[in-house]
């Protein structure tokens, strides 16, 4: 999973509540940067077992979620992928 807090639709207003900042700080800042000032890019690339580990770690309340959401996901419409198609056995 690609995590661009570029294409994040809630970019500085969930970025401290995002998993991404509490890690690595905010987007794009610099060292001492307030959240205002922050003008680069956060880009990195998550594996699932890393992903799974996150999970965890929030799911104890270590760490809060990734709350990343892209454009897509907001206005993605359709049958979801996961339902089985009753024909296929």
């Amino acid at each position: 999973m690609i995590v661009d807090c570029n294409d994040c639709e809630v970019r500085d207003t969930a970025c401290g509540d995002c998993v991404v900042t509490v890690l690595l700080g905010l987007p794009g800042a610099r060292a001492g940067e307030r959240a205002g000032d922050s003008a680069g890019s956060a880009r990195i690339s998550i594996e699932q077992d890393e992903r799974v580990a996150l999970d965890v770690l929030a799911d104890v309340g270590l760490v809060p979620r990734l709350r990343l959401v892209r454009a897509a996901d907001v206005t993605q419409t359709g049958r979801s992928l996961s339902v089985r198609d009753p024909r296929v056995a």
